[in-house]
């Protein structure tokens, strides 16, 4: 199946020598995203999973795209991000009450973040914050078998996350990014659980612009109408980075 993936992510900053800030600064980036999904459903037969790696993306020559940008002035960093993605995984189980499981996942994700620098030297930053993550997400089940089952589950709601982030200079070409934030915690209409990651090294092109290539990857887990639904995104990134 064949998968378009739009998205705004910004998890990435160019390291900067710890020195005070007078104007805002902004970094932008667009790379590309290869990721495999595992989506597990609750339903009267039992959970069902169905899953696609991206491996298969490639030999299915799938596409995705991604945009990011953020603004940073001393040591303060605001982040956006925004990420679409559709889709399908599907799975075999070959019991007798399920021969087949189709699941297409339809998700919008739109977050805001705040980071402090608690530690920021000339090679090392380190930052500390956290924000808010809004989704709006659609998954259309399909499981053939004994018993048949179609359904949809959908829903709106937002996950407040903690933050961290290290960027790291290891000379003046090379740097490396790590980033982790946590949330949901089922609090309220929330997810369960939510954590996202990300892990790259960049190569300073210029004063300007970087290469960077690395591996990202998002879950949560939610409840929807009594159907615990568990969605794990993940796959290597690669793309540029520009300063302005």
């Amino acid at each position: 199946m064949t998968v378009m993936r739009i998205a705004l992510a910004s998890l990435i900053t160019l390291p900067l020598p710890a020195v005070a800030q007078e104007d805002w600064q902004f970094t932008g980036t667009l790379y590309g995203w290869l990721p495999g999904i595992n989506t597990a459903i609750e339903t009267p037969l039992g959970e069902v999973e169905a899953e696609v790696e991206f491996s298969d993306i490639l030999d299915k020559l799938d596409f995705a795209f991604l945009a990011a940008i953020e603004a940073r002035k001393g040591r303060l960093t605001l982040v956006g991000d925004l990420q679409y993605f559709d889709l399908g995984a599907e799975a075999s189980p070959g019991t007798a009450a399920i021969n087949s499981v189709d699941i297409d996942s339809q998700v919008t994700v739109l977050g805001g973040y705040a980071l402090y620098s608690v530690s920021d030297s000339p090679d090392t930053r380190v930052e500390l914050g956290g924000g808010l993550r809004f989704y709006d997400a659609k998954f259309d089940t399909v499981v053939t078998g004994s018993t048949p089952l179609s359904f949809s589950d959908d829903g709106n709601w937002a996950d407040a996350v903690l933050s961290a982030r290290v960027t790291q200079a290891f000379n003046e070409d090379w740097f490396g990014v790590a980033y982790l934030d946590v949330g949901g915690f089922g609090l309220g209409d929330s997810s369960d659980l939510t954590v996202q990651t990300y892990v790259a090294a960049g190569y300073r092109l210029n004063d300007t612009w970087s290469a960077v290539a690395g591996y990202r990857h998002l879950m949560f887990e939610r409840d929807f109408d009594g159907r615990t639904v568990t969605s794990n995104v993940g796959g290597p990134v690669i793309g540029f980075q520009k300063k302005f």
